[in-house]
């Protein structure tokens, strides 16, 4: 059996609890032997498995003045120097910082968005012993050193655990997660108390790195954040795709290439003729109204018209149709005409519709608003302009709602004099005739 007379434990890992010295069990100390306690340290004498006397950081002459507990359990000494069987465990209460803790399998949730989607969480923890004998008898019991390592296992089962109730009670949806980190942290390390408390240690911080489904998941999260860029123009997105699918096929040639050439003549004066329809879709409202609920300027129907008019919608064997497929199908139909032509073909222009004119250069009957020929391409001169009934903006003439106000341009009644209900002007603030106000 060792006999003791100087007694100190350094430890330069940081990482040892606590530990038991000599670690094979009691040695014999010898009355008068030094006690070095470093800082963060506490030191208690143990004997025949009892704690009796606790000596903070300092350094130490062991006698029965500062051993009393002891003294009175082993009797008096024979002129103070008979050695003594004793045990000494260096307990660390300086803080055990940056212990990692995080779940080792994803958890199911309830998301009020996804149904149920599974979370996996990590972060850090910092405590320290605050009841150096607690924790020795509920921890370290009878072995010899007890390091962080050990304790780690524990601490991130109790962290886990009471993360999943408040993440249960908290959160609503996963999108909620990241403005809630320091409420959840909170109330974690506040349920974490009792059970710090247990074991003689206090928790100082609990952190959280992140709270992230897996990767999976998140996968499926993005698609749907990119599908919800587009939740409110849908058709706008379903045009624009077959609108570039449509540009693919005409690319792709076969043969010689005649079969290539003629397929993108008349997908191109396919798209040409849906053009229209679609930019006019996605305009605001004001210019949804100023071109009518077909999302393009009114052309003249029949033979001849501009565009082909559709196929009507209780023809027998027809399948109804939505208005943009309907711009399709007439885009389509004009593209394969133009496809039967002969190259070099002279073809008779379709007979000028209502409320359209013609090309100067090919005199090929376009609607208004257009600004280019749609058979030779030549610029076209703007249509005439006329003024808003309402705002006084200029517009083009023909225009059934003002692009700017939205107001009808059908002819308005002339207005009247409040007072002598004689017919003015229409703006006059003041009546010429007995010169009352007029509202404005």
């Amino acid at each position: 059996m060792p006999l003791l007379d100087l007694i100190e434990y350094l430890d330069d890992s940081r990482e040892v609890m606590a530990v038991r010295i000599p670690q094979d069990g009691e040695a014999d100390i010898k009355w008068g032997s030094q006690l070095i306690v470093r800082e963060g340290q506490v030191a208690i004498f143990y004997r025949g498995g009892q704690a009796l006397d606790t000596f903070g950081p300092g350094r130490y002459t062991l006698s029965t003045g500062n051993l009393p507990l002891l003294g009175k359990v082993i009797g008096a000494a024979f002129d103070g120097r008979t050695p003594f069987k004793a045990e000494v465990v260096f307990v660390d209460v300086g803080l055990i910082d940056d212990q990692k803790w995080g779940t080792k399998e994803p958890i199911p949730m309830r998301d009020s968005m996804m149904g149920v989607v599974r979370l996996r969480s990590f972060g850090s923890l910092t405590y320290r012993i605050v009841d150096p004998v607690l924790f020795v008898n509920k921890r370290l019991k009878s072995s010899r050193i007890y390091t962080a390592s050990d304790m780690a296992n524990w601490a991130r089962d109790a962290v886990v655990q009471r993360l999943i109730d408040v993440i249960g009670e908290i959160m609503k949806s996963i999108m909620e997660l990241a403005g809630l980190f320091d409420e959840i942290a909170t109330a974690t390390k506040a349920r974490l108390a009792d059970d710090f408390a247990k074991n003689g240690l206090e928790l100082e911080d609990l952190r959280i790195g992140a709270i992230t489904p897996p990767p999976e998941v998140q996968k499926k999260i993005d698609e749907r954040s990119g599908m919800g860029l587009f939740e409110n123009s849908m058709g706008a997105f379903q045009q624009y795709q077959m609108a570039y699918a449509m540009r693919d096929l005409a690319k792709n040639s076969g043969g010689d290439g005649t079969a290539g050439a003629g397929m993108g003549m008349g997908m191109g004066l396919g798209m040409g003729f849906m053009m229209p329809g679609m930019v006019a879709q996605s305009m605001n409202p004001g210019m949804q109204a100023m071109y009518g609920q077909q999302g393009y300027p009114p052309q003249g129907a029949g033979v001849g018209g501009y565009p082909p008019p559709p196929p009507p919608q209780g023809a027998a064997g027809a399948m109804p149709q939505q208005p943009h497929q309907a711009q399709m199908a007439a885009g389509a139909a004009a593209g394969a005409a133009a496809t039967m032509a002969a190259p070099g073909a002279t073809q008779t222009p379709p007979q000028q519709a209502p409320g359209s004119s013609a090309c100067p250069k090919c005199g090929y009957p376009v609607g208004p608003g257009l600004k280019f020929c749609p058979n030779c391409g030549n610029p076209l001169s703007e249509l005439p302009k006329v003024k808003c009934v309402n705002c006084g903006k200029e517009i083009p003439e023909g225009s059934k709602f003002c692009p700017f106000c939205g107001a009808t341009q059908h002819a308005q009644a002339a207005p009247h004099c409040v007072t002598c209900g004689k017919e003015i002007m229409p703006g006059m603030k003041f009546c010429p005739y007995c010169g009352s106000a007029q509202p404005v």
